[in-house]
């Protein structure tokens, strides 16, 4: 089990006040990102969902892959009628107004997809009342399944999580692409909270004159260093963002191997903590049960990927809020 966030000092949240307006969330929050397409993102948002919800816990599965959105066909559900675009055009609309039930008891669904056009573009005072909305929603896990990349409004979405789930495949290109994405996270929530510690300036000044800064870690260490009246609040600050790595479509025991060693790298590359939540086989049922228009887990239950997710569920999920598991 990863360790809880350490919790902020009355002085920081004073400087960190929360773009949400609370400082803790009504639920919660799980996304799940990935630097590239097709590594099995939205396949593990899924999954992930079924067992919290299968565990008992109410629990909120949201497309955010807007434009290409496509979760509800991973539920083996039809398009719903209302989703997170029409929450956007319509001001009216509450977001428990665009949540759908789904057919296993305690998951609903937040739908990203449109039967019209939409190119997946928000404006920020958009993207701010979703964000709201979804921050303040009760209910017991909210699971966000993001776009791939490192588009601004994906990285905003993945830092008002407290779990940052990262997802890759053993492929080299994969591995490259995520960790582009957690170093674009990084010095996201850097320039978040930068003015708020009063350091935006003193990192651009940093960044610029000190040629021997080859990392994040090199950065924090050099900002603790030079100027140590800010390094207290701006440790308990990035402690915030902790990367929960899941390794996709492994298929030899070097695959499964490659999770702890990226797990390392992270943590000496960023110089923040960092959990290898755990590695999934690959397996033709995937794709045999999303042509069935089925889910996996409920086409397949006896596939060894149920146990994987199941374990990794079991992870993530707060063992002071034990539930009855459900059908």
């Amino acid at each position: 089990m990863m360790k809880a966030s350490p919790k902020l000092s009355t002085a920081t949240k004073k400087k960190v006040v929360d773009l949400r307006g609370r400082i803790a969330p009504q639920s919660t929050i799980i996304a799940v990102g990935a630097g590239k397409g097709g590594v099995g993102k939205s396949f593990f948002s899924s999954s992930l969902a079924y067992f919290l919800a299968q565990m008992g816990h109410k629990t909120l599965l949201v497309d955010m892959d807007l434009g290409a959105a496509n979760l509800h066909t991973w539920l083996g559900e039809g398009l719903p009628s209302k989703g997170i675009n029409e929450f956007m055009k319509d001001t009216n609309l509450t977001i428990g107004d665009v949540i759908s039930p789904t057919m296993k008891n305690n998951l609903h669904l937040i739908s990203g997809a449109s039967e019209g056009l939409y190119n997946g573009d928000i404006s920020d005072a958009e993207k701010s009342r979703l964000l709201s909305a979804l921050y303040n929603y009760p209910t017991d896990y909210i699971i966000l399944d993001l776009g791939a990349g490192t588009h601004t409004s994906t990285l905003d979405y993945f830092l008002m999580a407290q779990h940052h789930v990262v997802v890759f495949t053993p492929e080299p290109s994969s591995i490259e692409n995520a960790y582009r994405f957690m170093k674009a996270v990084f010095y996201r929530k850097i320039r978040r909270y930068g003015s708020r510690l009063d350091i935006d300036q003193r990192i651009e000044h940093i960044t610029k004159n000190n040629h021997n800064i080859k990392s994040p870690r090199d950065l924090l260490n050099t900002l603790h260093k030079e100027f140590p009246e800010i390094s207290k609040d701006l440790k308990e600050v990035m402690n915030q963002l902790q990367f929960q790595i899941v390794l996709n479509q492994i298929r030899t025991a070097q695959d499964r191997n490659l999770g702890k060693g990226i797990k390392s790298v992270c943590q000496r590359h960023f110089g923040l903590p960092c959990e290898f939540l755990g590695a999934l086989s690959y397996d033709n049922a995937v794709w045999q049960s999303l042509r069935q228009k089925k889910h996996l887990l409920v086409a397949n239950p006896y596939s060894h990927l149920y146990a994987q997710i199941m374990a990794m569920a079991r992870k993530l999920a707060d063992p002071s809020q034990p539930k009855n598991m459900v059908s």
